[in-house]
C-alpha cells in the first residue's frame, strides 16, 4: 500500500530509504549529516550547497523530501534514529550531524544512536531550555545550542537600531550579552558536574560521556518543537 501511494504520488521507491533500499553513499566521506528537513535543516543544507560541502538529509515527511528531490538535494525519507538507516547514508564516515526533527523524543534518540553506533560523528543540536539541553548532552550530544538566544539577540539589536545607538555599539552590547549568557551555563556546568553548558563547556574539554540505556520516546511529551 506504501509503495501504492509513493506512485501515485511520483514518488518513486529509491528516493526514500528503508533498511532494505540501497544508496549511493560510497563516494561520501567526511560529510554532514542533516537530521531533519525543516526550517534549521533546509537553511543548513543552502549553506553548505552554496559552499560545495557534501551532505546528505532525512525526513520522515513525504512533501519535505519531495521538496528537496526536486531540488535535487541529497534527501532521502528515513529514520534518523535507525542504525540501519544511518549506515546506509555512510554514517561511519561523516564527521558530523546536525539534529532538528520535529519532537524532543525524536531528537534525542537520534543523539544517543549517533553517539552510540557512530561515536565518530559530532552532534549539534538547539535546545529550548536547560533541562532539555541536559538531556541531549546526558545522550551524547556533541554541542547544544541555545533555541532562541540568537533570534532573540537580533530581535535587541533591530530594537537597539531604533534608539540611535550606534551600529558597532549594538554588536558589543550583543556580543557581551552573548559571552556572558554562555559564561553562566559553563560556570552551572561545572558546579554541577555535568557537561551543562549548551554543549560548550563539552566541546573545550571533550569530556567522556557514558551513553545511557536505550531511550524511551514515551518518556518525553510529543509535540512540535519551533524550528
Amino acid at each position: 500500500m506504501q509503495l501504492a501511494w509513493l506512485e501515485q504520488n511520483g514518488l518513486h521507491e529509491s528516493h526514500f530509504l528503508t533498511p532494505s533500499n540501497s544508496i549511493e553513499t560510497d563516494d561520501l566521506e567526511d560529510h554532514i549529516i542533516i537530521c531533519g528537513f525543516g526550517r534549521v535543516g533546509q537553511i543548513i543544507a543552502q549553506l553548505l550547497s552554496e559552499r560545495l560541502v557534501p551532505f546528505v538529509a532525512l525526513d520522515v515527511r513525504s512533501d519535505r523530501v519531495a521538496m528537496g528531490r526536486a531540488l535535487g538535494l541529497s534527501l532521502y525519507f528515513g529514520d534518523a534514529g535507525s542504525r540501519e538507516v544511518l549506515h546506509k547514508v555512510g554514517a561511519e564516515r561523516a564527521c558530523a550531524a546536525t539534529i532538528a526533527l520535529d519532537s524532543p523524543g525524536a531528537n534525542y534518540r537520534t543523539v544517543w544512536a549517533l553517539s552510540k553506533y557512530f561515536p565518530n560523528v559530532k552532534t549539534f543540536i538547539q535546545a529550548h531550555d536547560v533541562d532539555h539541553g541536559l538531556n541531549l548532552e546526558k545522550a551524547g550530544a556533541t554541542a547544544v545550542v541555545p533555541e532562541t538566544l540568537e533570534p532573540s539577540l537580533q530581535l535587541a539589536g533591530a530594537i537597539l537600531s531604533q534608539a540611535k545607538l550606534p551600529a558597532q555599539e549594538i554588536a558589543t552590547a550583543l556580543d557581551e550579552f552573548r559571552y556572558r549568557h554562555l559564561a553562566e551555563l559553563t560556570e552551572l556546568c561545572e558546579a554541577s558536574g555535568c557537561s551543562l553548558g549548551y554543549g560548550f563547556a563539552r566541546v573545550m574539554r571533550k569530556s567522556e560521556t557514558q551513553p545511557l540505556d536505550y531511550p524511551d520516546e514515551n518518556h518525553f511529551t510529543e509535540g512540535t518543537l519551533p524550528i
